[in-house]
């Protein structure tokens, strides 16, 4: 993992991916961070929101320029870019708690519902930057449980050796009633999104682009939906 400084922050890239984009102000990473962001911005039935994986924190800076002020509740194994954040992002950042846990024992032992839980955890791989195996066998059902009722899941989906796309959402999407997948012009990565309660495609489409456009994030003419069906 390495450190870019950047004129508006520093970047934070590992094989390189782009793990995070640390801002000194609240605004536009133009990057996928903004796309999580304004899922939960948008897609939130409330204020109680758990953020897997936190490398820098990248999703804070678009997060609070959309105007969401609720605490961030974060838990990451790797705190190494803990201090850049609350170097870069302390005085604008808000209330933004950050653990140094595995996510499945840090779920389970957590008090509460959440309304958002935004799933962006990776690991390191010999072809690149991969989502662990626990995002496919103990997270799913255990990010369920800790769902509150019209809770929204957002996971930043990374392609894994041997396992197909298909394979993949059906793993992470298996738990609930809707999810669609949002496909970037300029990314590897999908973002699902599921829940019981979730709009359609159409008015998620709607909800991301005008989310965007209010922050001039270079992704909005990106976007692509697709709803998941499983027979």
């Amino acid at each position: 993992m390495k450190i870019e400084r950047t004129r508006r922050g520093a970047r934070i890239v590992a094989d390189d991916v782009v793990l995070s984009e640390i801002l000194d102000h609240a605004g536009a990473t133009h990057s996928l961070f903004d796309l999580l962001a304004a899922a939960v911005a948008t897609l939130s039935p409330g204020p109680r929101f758990a953020m897997l994986g936190f490398a820098g924190g990248g999703m804070v800076a678009p997060l609070r320029a959309l105007g969401c002020d609720f605490p961030v509740h974060a838990v990451d194994l790797d705190l190494g870019a803990e201090t850049l954040f609350r170097e870069l992002s302390d005085g604008w950042a808000g209330d933004v708690h950050l653990d140094k846990a595995d996510a499945g024992a840090w779920l389970a032992k957590r008090r509460g519902k959440f309304d958002a839980i935004v799933e962006d955890l990776s690991v390191p791989s010999p072809v690149g930057t991969v989502k662990p195996y626990v995002s496919l066998d103990l997270l799913p059902q255990r990010i369920r449980s800790r769902l509150g009722t019209g809770g929204v899941v957002i996971t930043n989906l990374l392609p894994l050796p041997g396992t197909s796309w298909d394979a993949l959402y059906a793993c992470i999407a298996n738990p609930y009633l809707r999810a669609v997948v949002v496909h970037l012009d300029d990314y590897e990565n999908r973002v699902m999104i599921a829940g019981d309660a979730i709009p359609d495609a159409r008015e998620i489409s709607k909800r991301l682009r005008t989310a965007l456009k209010s922050i001039e994030s270079d992704l909005l003419r990106q976007l692509r939906l697709k709803t998941l069906r499983f027979t």
